[in-house]
């Protein structure tokens, strides 16, 4: 090194940084925090939209839908369209993502079909290649309202990673014609008073 150490030196501490702060970022994207979630219960409405309409057979309870000995603890349904979970649970297995809603009802979603288990919707299967809205092509999407006040955002791929990021979320699990809009599900209106008593 002729013409000293300084340089290599700074070098080394700028990727040591970076490296350290990309870390950091990643770890604190995807987890709530510890202080925030002791001992919480949050609350989620979900709803499944078809065409034009919410589909109105998803179960009152934890026992009826998915089969209980293949679900993790953490979540729970606590009535219809509404699920509760913990996210000192989830958050601690990353697993605070959409799937697991998905998975308390038993319902599988991939990016270009939704499967229904028996219990709900008659086990029907939505599928973009062969099931229309009326005369129209129609897609599934999952259109998420952070709170009741939120604007909304709408994925259409990767559905089961959609991170529950909080309390007072509401997701509306869709399949729809292009231009179509889902509303927030039904149950978005009981989520303050369950905040509330919580």
């Amino acid at each position: 090194m002729q013409g000293g150490a300084l340089f290599p030196t700074v070098i080394l501490v700028v990727c040591v940084l970076g490296v350290a702060l990309i870390a950091y970022s990643r770890q604190s994207q995807s987890q709530v925090s510890a202080l925030d979630t002791a001992n919480k219960n949050f609350y989620t409405a979900f709803g499944v939209y078809k065409c034009d309409q919410f589909i109105d057979s998803l179960p009152v309870g934890q026992e009826v839908g998915a089969d209980a000995a293949s679900l993790k603890a953490g979540a729970y349904i606590e009535s219809a369209g509404i699920v509760r979970w913990e996210p000192q649970v989830l958050s601690g297995e990353r697993r605070a993502n959409l799937q697991t809603i998905f998975d308390l009802y038993g319902i599988e979603v991939t990016n270009d079909s939704i499967k229904f288990p028996e219990t709900i919707n008659n086990g029907e299967v939505l599928d973009e290649s062969d099931t229309k809205c009326g005369d129209k092509k129609a897609s599934v999407q999952v259109t998420v309202w952070d709170t009741s006040v939120s604007s909304s955002k709408v994925s259409i791929a990767d559905l089961g990673n959609i991170r529950l990021t909080g309390n007072g979320m509401a997701i509306t699990l869709a399949f729809v014609a292009k231009d179509v809009e889902p509303p927030k599900p039904t149950t978005t209106a009981d989520l303050d008073l369950l905040i509330l008593n919580s």
